[in-house]
């Protein structure tokens, strides 16, 4: 029998086996064949039992920090722990079972592995230098990474039962999904209170706009503001996302080389603003609470850190725009065409100065930002007007390189969020070289 006609077959008769002593009968029988003709999990033993722990693997430096706990190679090396020394009971039973990943047998799984690292997670705490060998083994922080994985494993089934009714994508965190995790969140707490706070970070991880769990954190506190809540368990909840708010800041450091990275840098600033004006939307954060410290230190450090980036702007355009200067007699002395790279940096920086704009007052950065701005569209529109009576005056050779000069300023004008002034420029010299 096909295997699509052997699924159909067995869920008709699931649906009627509590209600019917036959269907049970059938559906015991039918399970017994299909377990039969099943193969053995073998090597997909590995991902079918971790597989809770897949939502929060990532890449260090590359994944927001809220959907971020386990590396590969964290998960390679609990696997090889749990198979080596841990529980190779459990794992040998695992590869050998013929089951699917969906069927309940997988959580037992999981559960017992769970267990088997709780169990050597607080054996090692108490010999200090079996707390050396794992730290030197999974990190400075593998016994908090470690416990994290023991609970989600051990809990897999609470959690998983919670999220059901959670879509995989939420692009706005309503008033009846709040309440379904308020609910869920009040159920494990009695139940499974370490399940309980998974079904809110893991969330943070479907939400479009992540602050959006304050939400339910303010419904699950009964507050509005962090004064107490920052001081429970759903403090992690904060902090998971303030984490996140501080990688976007840090990576800001480092001025773009190129338009893409520009763009690139400013879709970072951007996510850092909107991280950092929806958390105290959605959440009264008091500046001298333990949030609002960490908040307020985030933006002076993002702030800086654009300002330092704004402040590169007129030296790129000492390098990248080929700016004529005037000579005693009042002629134009034209310049040298600058390399690809100069320009380059120059769009760059140009294009995220202009794009910072739109952010200038949230980030406290709006006198900086309109100075600097002001003063490179005057360069780049003095220098364009040189360039264009260099054109009208010039032949040959030197023609070229004032127009390749004048493209090139064009093109800056373009970055800078001036495409008005650049199609002017480029029409002057047009009628320039007619």
């Amino acid at each position: 029998m096909p295997a699509n006609t052997r699924a159909a077959l067995c869920s008709a008769v699931e649906a009627g086996k509590d209600a019917d002593p036959q269907s049970a009968a059938l559906h015991e029988i039918l399970t017994s064949l299909e377990d039969s003709v099943g193969k053995p999990a073998a090597e997909l033993a590995k991902p079918f039992i971790l597989a809770p722990l897949r939502p929060m693997v990532g890449t260090p430096g590359e994944t927001p920090p809220s959907r971020f706990r386990f590396s590969p190679d964290d998960l390679s090396k609990i696997w090889g722990w749990l198979a080596r020394e841990l529980a190779k009971d459990t794992v040998e039973r695992a590869k050998k079972c013929r089951k699917p990943e969906k069927d309940p047998v997988w959580f037992e799984f999981r559960r017992e592995a769970g267990q088997a690292l709780k169990t050597a997670i607080q054996a090692a705490d108490r010999v200090p230098k079996d707390m050396t060998a794992l730290t030197k083994r999974f990190g400075p922080d593998a016994k908090g990474m470690l416990a994290d994985a023991a609970t989600l494993l051990s809990c897999s089934q609470e959690i998983a039962e919670a999220m059901i009714d959670i879509p995989e994508r939420i692009e706005e965190l309503d008033e009846e999904l709040v309440y379904t995790l308020k609910d869920n969140y009040e159920r494990l707490s009695t139940e499974s209170p370490e399940a309980a706070l998974w079904t809110l970070l893991l969330t943070i991880g479907r939400l479009d706009y992540p602050w959006q769990i304050f939400r339910a954190v303010a419904k699950i506190g009964n507050r509005e503001d962090d004064l107490v809540v920052s001081k429970t368990d759903m403090a992690a909840v904060g902090d998971a996302v303030l984490a996140d708010t501080g990688y976007f800041a840090a990576k800001l450091k480092q001025p773009p080389q190129t338009l893409e990275e520009a763009k690139a840098a400013f879709d970072l600033f951007d996510r850092f603003v909107a991280h950092s004006t929806g958390m105290t939307k959605e959440f009264g954060i008091r500046k001298a609470g333990r949030w609002g410290q960490v908040l307020f230190s985030l933006r002076a450090e993002a702030s800086s850190n654009v300002e330092k980036t704004l402040n590169k702007v007129p030296l790129s355009l000492d390098t990248g725009l080929p700016e004529p200067r005037r000579g005693r007699s009042g002629r134009i002395i034209p310049a040298q065409l600058p390399p690809e790279q100069a320009i380059d940096r120059a769009e760059g920086l140009l294009y995220f100065l202009s794009s910072c704009r739109a952010h200038a007052t949230a980030a406290a950065i709006a006198s900086t930002q309109k100075r600097i701005a002001d003063a490179a569209e005057k360069r780049l529109q003095d220098a364009g007007a040189m360039l264009v009576d260099l054109i009208a005056d010039s032949e040959g050779q030197n023609r070229t390189t004032a127009q390749d000069g004048l493209e090139i300023t064009a093109r800056l004008l373009d970055a800078a969020g001036r495409e008005d002034l650049a199609d002017i420029l480029r029409r002057r010299g047009l009628a320039a070289a007619a």
